[in-house]
């Protein structure tokens, strides 16, 4: 018996070798140390072994524990130590990011509590889980997700706080919208190009920072909370671009840093399908979905599909922001530059998809809204090109009359069922038709379409019913819309026109000295929420 025990040794020796190839090649185990790992994730990948699979459970199960007792504040810990754990356990990281977006933010009433644990789900998929798997279609698909319906939407009634909070801290970031993005793209990547592409200025610079006590890096620090240069850093008339190319060399990696967004491939994004409003989560949507496309396959890549052509779509509803206040106040309008990008973006995923209904009633639905909102805001020739396109593709009855009376058949029967973005478009459009006709000098069409926005407003309020409704999907007060419409119109017409609807304003008692002005936050706005 023995000596069979020793002649089985060696056999055994190599089974065992042969099965660890095997589990290494199908990855059934990983012990591999990722590129980016923290210290913490290098040791317990080594330490732990296999073990770490089961501190995992015990996280997950004591953070359900957790979570069933209304103690959430530990969770953030929790699933970054899981994540830390599993870092290639993605599916679990989608999850967690889900759970702490969706399901612990609404146990929340207060939309500033909200919005910080939808923060932490971004922040976990986007900081942590991307950065040890920085080629995983499905986390690009669950964060673009987030930022598409969480954020986008109406389902939550904290969702326009979302908005209001994200376009806020973007516009802190950019300082002034939009920003130079062809500047921005090619902004030195390190401290070494910045002080080569600042040639001669490089030494004043070091020289003012040397006057205040700082270095580069501890002024990088301080722009972040205090976002400006300090007055007297290369102020001298001859500095003004070495002074520009800093401040854009700071803003650039604060972009890269905090959200992770590169400025070349938002100028690649804009340059492909229009200026989109970086301010708006429709543009994120859309940015963390190119970026699945490019390692997705499958039922991925058809989700991140959808997620491009469906965030472009919002973004030709409501995509573009006109006014940004203080105290929450955010209006948008519809982004209309993009709606050629959009129609292409559907035909492309048709073609590759040709049996995929939902597709093809969704590419219905964006043209019956390209016909509506392009006629409402004054584009006709527009709006006739976009309803030969629906009369082409969806030939029948429904869609044969003329052009005005589709339209406005339209219009009346979408603003008692209509979503905010395109009640808020249609009410936009009749005030844009309102002042348009002013200005003309059309005062009887001026007044009939006046009355004809004010009928859409009150049909749609009037619909919403509880004050909760209202809340999550209520416009801005009708007299707010106008102004800002107002503002919007005498920065875009032409001088002839602008100087008509001015008189016509003013003979209408309007005070055109306080019409809303986009601003950036104020010293005396609530504190920005901070990862730390």
């Amino acid at each position: 018996m023995p000596a069979a025990l020793i002649l089985l040794v060696p056999a055994i020796s190599a089974v065992q070798a042969r099965m660890n190839r095997i589990r290494d090649e199908a990855k059934l185990t990983e012990t591999d140390v990722l590129h980016n790992a923290p210290p913490m994730v290098a040791f317990t990948t080594v330490a732990l072994g296999s073990f770490r699979g089961l501190v995992a459970d015990y996280l997950w199960l004591y953070s359900r524990r957790m979570q069933d007792e209304g103690n959430y504040f530990e969770m953030v810990q929790l699933a970054s130590w899981i994540v830390k754990l599993q870092p290639r356990f993605t599916g679990a990281h989608a999850f967690l990011a889900w759970n702490m977006a969706y399901n612990i933010s609404v146990t929340f009433n207060d939309p500033a509590d909200r919005w910080r644990w939808v923060q932490r789900g971004i922040e976990l998929i986007r900081d942590e889980a991307l950065d040890y798997n920085p080629g995983d279609p499905e986390l690009f698909k669950e964060l673009g997700w987030i930022y598409q319906h969480k954020l986008g939407q109406e389902m939550d009634d904290a969702n326009r706080y979302y908005k209001f909070q994200l376009a806020r801290e973007m516009l802190t970031v950019f300082g002034t919208y939009p920003p130079d993005w062809e500047r921005w793209a090619a902004s030195p990547p390190d401290e070494a190009s910045l002080r080569h592409a600042l040639g001669p200025a490089a030494a004043a610079l070091d020289a003012g920072l040397a006057a205040k006590g700082l270095t580069l890096g501890e002024l990088e620090k301080q722009f972040r909370s205090q976002p400006a240069l300090p007055a007297d850093l290369l102020d001298a008339p001859q500095q003004a671009e070495a002074r520009a190319t800093v401040d854009v060399w700071l803003r650039v990696r604060w972009l890269r840093d905090r959200w992770k967004l590169d400025a070349g491939a938002i100028r690649d994004l804009n340059a492909r399908y229009g200026d989109l409003d970086w301010r708006l989560p429709e543009a994120h949507a859309l940015y963390w979905a190119t970026k699945g496309l490019e390692q997705a396959e499958d039922q991925t890549q058809l989700a991140c599909e959808r997620m491009v052509f469906q965030s472009l779509s919002n973004a030709f509803r409501g995509g573009r922001v006109v006014y940004l206040g203080n105290v929450g106040e955010l209006e948008v309008s519809p982004n209309t530059s993009v709606v050629d990008a959009v129609n292409e973006q559907y035909l492309a995923t048709q073609g590759k998809h040709e049996k995929n209904q939902s597709i093809r009633a969704g590419y219905e639905n964006f043209l019956i809204d390209a016909v509506v909102t392009l006629y409402t805001f004054g584009q006709e020739r527009k709006a006739a090109e976009y309803y030969g396109k629906l009369k082409e593709g969806f030939p029948g009855p429904k869609y044969r009359r003329a052009l005005d009376e589709f339209a406005l058949n339209e219009l009346a029967g979408d603003i008692a069922s209509a979503t905010f973005d395109q009640a808020h478009g249609i009410v936009q459009g009749y005030l844009f038709q309102t002042l348009y006709a002013l200005a003309l000098g059309e005062d009887d069409r001026a007044e009939a379409y006046d009355r004809i926005s004010r009928r859409c407003w009150d049909k749609y309020m009037d619909g919403l019913g509880s004050d909760r409704t209202r809340g999550r999907r209520g416009l801005p007060e009708f007299e707010q819309m106008k102004r800002t419409m107002l503002k919007r119109c005498l920065d875009a017409f032409p001088e002839p026109l602008k100087s008509r609807l001015r008189q016509a304003a003013q003979a209408s008692g309007i005070d055109l000295a306080n019409l809303p002005e986009e601003t950036t936050v104020s010293p005396d706005a609530p504190p920005i929420d901070r990862a730390p």
